[in-house]
């Protein structure tokens, strides 16, 4: 990037951010990117992932496509599932334990789950009213059915343990007298 540009945008506004607003600049940073091979990085925190892709088999990189797909799907089931709990300030922290689990079976499928979420990426590729995506609609039985009794004690353990601290929190804040003035 051309360091006399950075400069006065930093003397203008102060902020090298607003740059990005600046369509010509934009253009221009890309155009000088585009003959440059290689990966491009945000943060040397990347390298690391960067070089993980790079040496992933294409199998490896299969399997990871197709694991994001189904999540893009069911991590929505689940958290839409979890808030008809009403669970109030408790809900993130369930969700969270859910999503481990979630994880965590999605790695030992067994061959109806697998199949079921077969079924539900095809209908993710037809273009279908929500109303009408049958395989979409089975996804909380689907959830219910995967979890083992083991996730259900963890979910439930980590529900009552927020919710424990919160209400002890909410009693101690209430009993701190306030000073008139």
């Amino acid at each position: 990037m051309n360091d006399a540009v950075l400069t006065e945008q930093l003397r203008k506004t102060g902020n090298l951010m607003d740059l990005l607003n600046d369509e010509a600049w934009v253009r221009e940073a890309d155009a000088d990117r585009a003959g440059e091979e290689g990966p491009v990085e945000a943060g040397l925190g990347l390298q690391p992932y960067v070089e993980l892709i790079k040496n992933a088999s294409p199998e490896a990189l299969q399997r990871q496509r197709w694991t994001v797909k189904v999540l893009s799907i069911l991590l929505s089931e689940l958290k839409g599932w979890l808030e008809s709990w009403h669970l109030g300030r408790s809900l993130e922290v369930v969700y969270m334990e859910a999503q481990k689990c979630l994880y965590r079976h999605l790695r030992n499928l067994t061959p109806e789950q697998t199949d079921w979420i077969e079924a539900l990426l095809a209908e993710k590729e037809q273009p279908l009213p929500d109303e009408q995506k049958v395989v979409r609609v089975q996804a909380v039985t689907m959830l219910a059915e995967m979890f083992t009794a083991e996730d259900w004690q963890a979910i439930a353990d980590i529900a009552s343990q927020t919710m424990a601290k919160d209400i002890l929190q909410m009693g101690q804040e209430a009993a701190v007298p306030t000073l008139a003035i």
